[in-house]
Parts: C-alpha cells; sequence; structure tokens
C-alpha cells in the first residue's frame, strides 16, 4: 500500500474532527440545557472520535481501491521471464513444486493504521449510531425542532388503532413451521407472543402520543404481560436449554441495557425514567438466580416447585415487609434512585422504583409457574383436541366458557375501578387477564396456527420503540422529563406531522435493534468466560478514560 491512502485517511480524520467540533458548539448553542455533565463531555468525546474514525476510513480505502493493485511495472523481459517461469510451475509434479508466489495485497486484507477492512462493518454501524443519537439529541434537546401540544381526541386514538388493527388482520401468516393444516398446533408460539408484544406496544405508545388516560388500567396490564414474558420466557430457556453460561447472560444484558445506557448518558437522563429496562434487567437477574442454584437438579419437578415457592417468598419478603426493599436496595441508588421534576413532593429518590417495579413484583413469578405448567397444560389442551364429537365441542366450550366469565368477573371488581384504586390490587390480580387471554387465544387450532405477522414485526422492536418514544415521537420536559409534547415539523398539519414522525420512529427504532445485535456479536467474545471478563474490563476501562476526559473538557 502506497502512502496516499494513509495521507487521505488522516487528512480526512482532522477535518472531520474539526467539522464535528464546531457542529457540537453549534448545538449546544440551540440547546435548551447549557449546563452539560461531563459524562455528556466524555461521550461527545468518543462520539467524535468514532465519527471522524468512520470517514477517514472510508476515504482511505476508497483511495486504495482506485489505485492499482501492483505497486511497479516489470520490463519486457522480466515479464517473459515471470511467464516462462510460471509455466514450468504449472509442469513440475506437485511434489515439486516450491512454495506459492505471494499474492499482492487484497482488500480484505488492507489495513490503515489501526483499521482493517474487514473492521468496516462495525465502524459503519457504530457511526451510524452515533448519528442517530445526535438526532435523537437534536429533537429532544433543542430549539431546532419545535414542539406542540398534544391533541386530545378519543375519537383519533380508536380511529388509529382501528386501521392499525386492520392492517394486523391483512398481515395475517401461518405461524412458523405451521403452514400445514395437519401440523399440530400448539400453544404459545414464538410469533403468537411476538405478536402479542406487538399490538400491546402500539396501544402503549399511542397511549402516551394522545394522552388517553381512560385506559390507565389497561397498560397496566399490558405492562404486567410483558414482565410475565420475562419470567415465562427465561424459566423455559433455562429449563429447556440449561444454558448458564456468561455468554448468554452478558447478551441478554446487552439487548436490555445497551441503548438505554448511551441514552441515559447523552441526554442526562437517569436510568430509572426508562423503568420498564430496569424491571426487565432487575426480574431476569432474579429468574436466572433461581434456576441456576442447584440447577443440577432442575430436572426435578418438586425441585423446580420449591423454587417457584421460594422465590414467591422472597419476592413478598421484599416488596412487602416493611424497610427490606430500601436496604437491599441502599447499595444500588446510585443508578435506581430518580428525580422527578414533576414530581418534587416525592422525597424518596427509590420511590419510583419501588412503585414500578412493585406494580408487577408477583406476576413475573406467575410468568415462572406457567412455564413450569406449560407441558401439563399442553398436553391436555392436544387431549381436548383428541376428542371425539361433542365431547370436543363441550370440551372446548367449557374452557371458552370459564375463561370469560373469570374475565368478566375480573372486569366488574377489579378493572372497573378507579386508577389510585386499581393500582393497589393490582399486583395481586394482573394474573388473572393475563391467563385468560392465553386461554381464549389458544382455545382453537385456527387461532393457534395463525398469527399478525404486522404485530409479531412490531414486537421485536418494542425496547427500541419504548425508549425512543421520548424523544424522537414526542418532546420530554427536560432532563427526566416526562414527553408532554409533541414534534411538529409542519405547524398546523397535525396529521401530517404524526405520519411523518411516526414513519421516522419506526424506522430508527428498527435500525437501533439492528445495530444493537450488530454491535453485540462484535464486542462480546464468544470464547470463553475469561475472554468475557477482560472484554468487560476493557470497556470499563474505556468509559473511565472518556469521563475523565470529559471532566478535564467540563473544568477547561
Amino acid at each position: 500500500m502506497t502512502m496516499l491512502p494513509k495521507i487521505v485517511f488522516l487528512f480526512t480524520f482532522l477535518v472531520s474532527a474539526v467539522l464535528y467540533g464546531l457542529l457540537c458548539s453549534f448545538l449546544v448553542a440551540v440547546s435548551e440545557v447549557k449546563d452539560l455533565t461531563a459524562a455528556q463531555y466524555g461521550m461527545s468525546l468518543a462520539y467524535g472520535l468514532l465519527l471522524s474514525l468512520w470517514l477517514g476510513a472510508e476515504a482511505g480505502f476508497l483511495v486504495f481501491r482506485s489505485q492499482p493493485r501492483y505497486t511497479s511495472t516489470a520490463s519486457e523481459d522480466e515479464e517473459a521471464a515471470s511467464a516462462e517461469k510460471l509455466m514450468e510451475e504449472k509442469a513440475m509434479s506437485d511434489n515439486e513444486k516450491g512454495p506459492p508466489t505471494p499474492e499482492p495485497l487484497k482488500e480484505e486484507n488492507a489495513r490503515l493504521f489501526c483499521v482493517r477492512t474487514a473492521h468496516m462493518p462495525v465502524l459503519r454501524a457504530s457511526a451510524e449510531f452515533v448519528m442517530i443519537m445526535g438526532y435523537v439529541y437534536i429533537c429532544d434537546r433543542t430549539t431546532l425542532i419545535s414542539k406542540g401540544p398534544k391533541l386530545l381526541t378519543k375519537t383519533g386514538f380508536w380511529c388509529v388503532n382501528a386501521l392499525i388493527l386492520l392492517a394486523g388482520v391483512l398481515s395475517r401468516r401461518h405461524n412458523h413451521g405451521m403452514s400445514d393444516a395437519t401440523a399440530e398446533a400448539k400453544p404459545l408460539q414464538r410469533d403468537q407472543t411476538e405478536e402479542w408484544k406487538g399490538w400491546m406496544q402500539i396501544m402503549f405508545v399511542l397511549y402516551h402520543y394522545f394522552n388517553e388516560a381512560e385506559i390507565y388500567n389497561a397498560i397496566r396490564i399490558y405492562i404486567a404481560a410483558y414482565v410475565w414474558m420475562t419470567g415465562f420466557g427465561n424459566f423455559s430457556y433455562y429449563y429447556i436449554k440449561a444454558d448458564f453460561s456468561l455468554l448468554r447472560f452478558a447478551q441478554m444484558m446487552w439487548r436490555l441495557n445497551f441503548f438505554v445506557f448511551f441514552v441515559c448518558v447523552t441526554m442526562n437522563n437517569e436510568y430509572m425514567l426508562y423503568y420498564i429496562c430496569a424491571m426487565h434487567t432487575f426480574f431476569t437477574w432474579l429468574v436466572y438466580f433461581a434456576l441456576f442454584i442447584a440447577h443440577k437438579y432442575n430436572r426435578s419437578n418438586l425441585v423446580l416447585f420449591v423454587k417457584i415457592v421460594i422465590t414467591l417468598g422472597v419476592s413478598i419478603v421484599l416488596y412487602d415487609v416493611p424497610g427490606v426493599f430500601h436496604a437491599v436496595m441502599a447499595p444500588f441508588k446510585f443508578l435506581l434512585d430518580f428525580h422527578d421534576p414533576l414530581h418534587p413532593e416525592f422525597t424518596d429518590a427509590l420511590h419510583e422504583w419501588f412503585f414500578r417495579s412493585g406494580l408487577d413484583h408477583f406476576v413475573w413469578i406467575f410468568g415462572m409457574f406457567c412455564a413450569f405448567s406449560f407441558p401439563f397444560c399442553e398436553a391436555k389442551l392436544m387431549a381436548i383436541e383428541r376428542l371425539q364429537g361433542s365431547q370436543k365441542s363441550l370440551a372446548k366450550l367449557g374452557l371458552f366458557g370459564g375463561a370469560t366469565a373469570v374475565g368478566v368477573w375480573w372486569y366488574v371488581y377489579y378493572f372497573s375501578l378507579p386508577k389510585k384504586e386499581y393500582n393497589k390490587v393490582h399486583p395481586y390480580t394482573s394474573f388473572i387477564p393475563i391467563a385468560v387471554y392465553m386461554v381464549l387465544r389458544n382455545v382453537s387450532p385456527l387461532l393457534r396456527r395463525w398469527h399478525m405477522h404486522l404485530f409479531a414485526w412490531t414486537g421485536k422492536i418494542t425496547l427500541e420503540t419504548y425508549i425512543l418514544q421520548f424523544h424522537i415521537w414526542m418532546k420530554t420536559t427536560g432532563i427526566n422529563g416526562s414527553p408532554k409534547s409533541l414534534m411538529v415539523l409542519i405547524p398546523g398539519w397535525y396529521w401530517t406531522n404524526f405520519v411523518l414522525i411516526s414513519a421516522v420512529y419506526v424506522f430508527i427504532s428498527l435500525r437501533v435493534f439492528q445495530i444493537t445485535n450488530l454491535l453485540k456479536d462484535a464486542v462480546i467474545p464468544k470464547d470463553s468466560a475469561i475472554e468475557i471478563l477482560k472484554r468487560l474490563a476493557l470497556i470499563c476501562a474505556t468509559i473511565g478514560a472518556f469521563y475523565a476526559a470529559g471532566f478535564l473538557l467540563k473544568g477547561a
């Protein structure tokens, strides 16, 4: 490789760094929050380094690809000699051949300083992520994009939901592996649970967008269902796969916290603003430990049942015995404290964490119990399918009627309560509608065989849509603020804004999901637990170094 690609790399890197610095100065000038933290300075420095490195590498490799593959031209005699030698080598037997002539440098082996061409997919994804974070900051922390009040329209809310439901119905597909009508349709297939997550998520974010406070109790049920899936999914995985490796656990923690970490630092928000991430993380840890302890006995149903009962007891002590929760969580206050600018009356910084996680501190255990009893329930359901004639019809009618009766009873006596009264009973009753939904959704082979693909697709990006709704779909009130306003691109055109901003919101959520997975595979080593711990130490050291640099920049 000649020096030209390296020169272009350095030149582009330096120019990009200067332009990035000017852009940061401009963003600070138009920012609604002027006092940046040391962490924000450090993260800004890291973002600039990544962007400059990416642009420099792209320019350098572009020049490299445009160059001739050989650095010198042989004379005619040399070319003739080379051709003759090549013919001689071809004529030699395999045993008489000498070592092969080294090939010229190929693009896949090229290197510019510390960057190889093999690094480019990860570097491009990282640069795209940095640009997304810049867009997040511009949308919610600067005056470049206007904000407007929410439109309180019950008709609009339900019409949008109805249109999305219609699109979902039209997108119906067979579950994976069930295109054959004779295939056994098992309950709670992955496509079905993703569909469940998807339609709940759509109503959840629209509830915030339209400020439809009247469905608060339903939203509480949706969140409980997400937490239920944490217990159900993790218990099923650890029981079936028996994979308690650090690799699997690290991948789970990456999925749950990679994006929210960068959003928190970039926007200077506390972790508990995005409390669902904290809840899923915490309950995932608890399920992991419950099944990891004495895991060699997990094939015993008795042992598993005892573990679930003990876990239930731990949750009762933690949340329902006064003083225990705060004593246990005290070492983690730096992470779990929340200072809500809209509710200064809450002097206890752990109030938000206790309230949010306490609402669903039993339903994840119900999820574990459902996973534990799933083989038994599935066998009974399949036994009903094997019944003949009127017996089968009566059994299904009884199952459907019983579930419906329980659902109506719960609706009348609990769901219809006012918000504050409902919150008091929610931890102890949220499992009822979840169980009813599972029965009704799986009572028929036809229902089990199909799913609505639109909702299943949406269900894969629920974490991203949850976090990004705060910042690129709506606008918050500031640091640790709630999304009380809407983004306005075209003043006076409410529904046009809604469509345009929603399209960008969904697209970016999808890209963050894809980037998160790509970087997960690149960052987390698959070799051994030791390599994972080494990489974790390197990541922590890097974060510490950039924080120290940010501290110096803030003091400068």
